[in-house]
């Protein structure tokens, strides 16, 4: 079984958050950008899941935050 995939479109102040998986796309709402908010959500992220963000200004420090304990 493949992963999910999730994206985010990425705002000043929140991230827009939808998934695919099994061929179905769901609306997972909206994320803070704040370090702690972003963080929350990352752990809820399952090891085979592909994350791609919105190529903006501030999209490379979400995904440092992703990575980041």
């Amino acid at each position: 079984m493949m992963g999910r995939f999730i994206g985010l479109d990425i705002h000043r102040a929140f991230a827009q958050v939808a998934m695919v998986e099994d061929g179905r796309v769901t609306d997972w709402g909206r994320v803070e950008c704040r370090p702690e908010a972003l963080r929350e959500f990352a752990a809820q992220l399952r090891p085979d899941d592909q994350v791609a963000l919105e190529a903006t200004g501030n999209a490379s420090a979400v995904a440092v935050l992703f990575r980041s304990p």
